[in-house]
């Protein structure tokens, strides 16, 4: 039987005297993927940051029902990498809630970095771990940001336009992987797309914000066509 992970009730979010969206409401229940859909500048990244308790919504209100050991975590459009650091240290930082800072102030334990080698190696960058973040393409950052979020094991992974870098083969295996990990945990995903056939292949729910009426919002149960 599914949890709901997150409850959001009549949210609103007002920007510069204009609503992004309001009076939105849906849930986010364990092992989904909620894709969120509209085009640029309707309110995407807001409402991400929003379920991550980065900013406040104006109105309304998020229930989560994660406890503290369930872990909430974002992949941002930015990245957030570290430029002067490696491939592999970039990918560690994904496990830094687990360890100390004692701990891994002699460096990570032998299994974690064996693990994150094998998520590089899913992610094609087995053989870029010891390079610089700064030196690696587009592409290859934006698995790298994606590879050391997944590390950190969260329940619900917000997701900002996380193959917008992509080819559309690398888009796909990387869609897979991140689905898969997180229905394997009972986890769930929430993730800005602007590719339909994405949408239809990986989503199991499309919340779509309309640009012309912040209430005309959609709410559509999907059923994935992933093979």
């Amino acid at each position: 039987m599914s949890q709901i992970l997150l409850d959001i009730k009549n949210l609103g979010f007002c920007l510069e005297d204009r609503w992004l969206f309001r009076n939105l409401e849906f849930s986010v229940p364990t092992c989904s993927f909620i894709a969120i859909t509209g085009p640029s500048g309707v309110g995407k990244t807001t409402l991400l940051r929003s379920l991550n308790q980065q900013i406040r919504a104006s109105e309304g209100n998020i229930h989560s029902s994660l406890s503290r050991e369930y872990k909430t975590s974002m992949i941002f459009q930015d990245l957030q990498l570290s430029n002067g650091a490696s491939t592999l240290t970039n990918a560690l930082s994904g496990c830094l809630s687990r360890h100390s800072s004692l701990r891994t102030l002699f460096g990570f334990p032998r299994n974690e970095k064996q693990e994150c080698l094998n998520w590089l190696a899913k992610f094609g960058l087995e053989n870029k771990s010891h390079q610089w973040a700064s030196t690696l393409s587009r592409g290859e950052r934006q698995r790298l940001a994606i590879c050391r979020t997944l590390l950190s094991s969260p329940t619900l992974l917000l997701a900002d336009e996380p193959v917008a870098s992509l080819d559309s083969s690398w888009a796909i295996k990387t869609l897979k992987i991140i689905k898969d990990t997180q229905g394997k945990i009972g986890g769930s995903v929430v993730c800005s797309l602007h590719d339909e056939e994405q949408v239809r292949q990986f989503a199991d729910f499309v919340l779509h914000l309309n640009p012309d009426n912040p209430e005309a919002w959609t709410w559509e149960k999907i059923s994935p066509t992933q093979a």
